[in-house]
């Protein structure tokens, strides 16, 4: 049986995260040869972390990942960004990596890159964007859009109709009613609960979630 032969980039927490998140996957079908990590580290280098070395910094996997698939477990978006563009220019592809007990429709599309981790659950006629990070224990509503490079961290819960755009962060245990907009590249709180819609490029805690500070660049 052919494998993917994949590369974890990053070697901190939700790199391991998300090797279990392989791992699972594997119990289920053998997929992916995991090859390891690679993390721009020094100290990292070199090392081995759960039975898989780190074989270097995102360079090294620019220069020897022809062959490879990378998933980018690091959840800063806009250095996920950074990274995936360095690959994608060096010929390097991206694997989509989904825990196998997920719940989700055959009326979700899931673009390349991402990672979807244990216990969640995804309705209908939702996009899920490129490089995006779905951590543990969130629902997805129906006909809502994620864009590309967001993390959703775990616990949250977003209602049907809800456009989350590009670089979106939410923090842990967030949550949204329906038909609303979370601008690109904002930084929602932890246990905040979004009411109305969030421009781009702000910071919004609280309950309800209000502006706080603007984000610049």
């Amino acid at each position: 049986m052919f494998k993917e032969k994949i590369v974890i980039v990053g070697a901190g927490g939700f790199a391991r995260e998300t090797l279990d998140v392989f791992e699972a996957s594997n119990k289920e079908s053998e997929k992916w040869d995991i090859k390891g990590f690679v993390d721009d580290n020094p100290r990292l280098q070199g090392t081995v972390l759960r039975g898989y070395p780190v074989l270097g910094g995102v360079d090294w996997l620019a220069t020897n990942g022809k062959d490879l698939k990378a998933v980018i477990a690091i959840a800063d978006t806009k250095t996920r960004k950074k990274i995936a563009e360095k690959l994608e220019a060096a010929g390097v592809g991206f694997c989509t990596i989904i825990h196998p007990n997920v719940v989700m429709t055959p009326h979700v599309t899931v673009g390349k890159g991402c990672i979807i981790c244990a216990g969640c659950i995804l309705t209908n006629n939702i996009k899920i964007g490129n490089h995006v990070i779905l951590n543990l224990d969130i629902t997805v509503g129906h006909d809502t859009v994620v864009g590309d490079y967001s993390t959703l961290s775990p616990g949250i819960h977003v209602s049907g109709i809800n456009t989350i755009g590009e670089g979106v962060f939410m923090g842990t245990g967030a949550v949204t009613i329906q038909d609303l907009t979370i601008g690109e590249w904002s930084v929602i709180g932890a246990g905040a609960v979004v009411l109305k819609d969030i421009p781009p490029r702000v910071v919004a805690v609280g309950v309800p979630a209000k502006e706080i500070k603007k984000i610049k660049g």
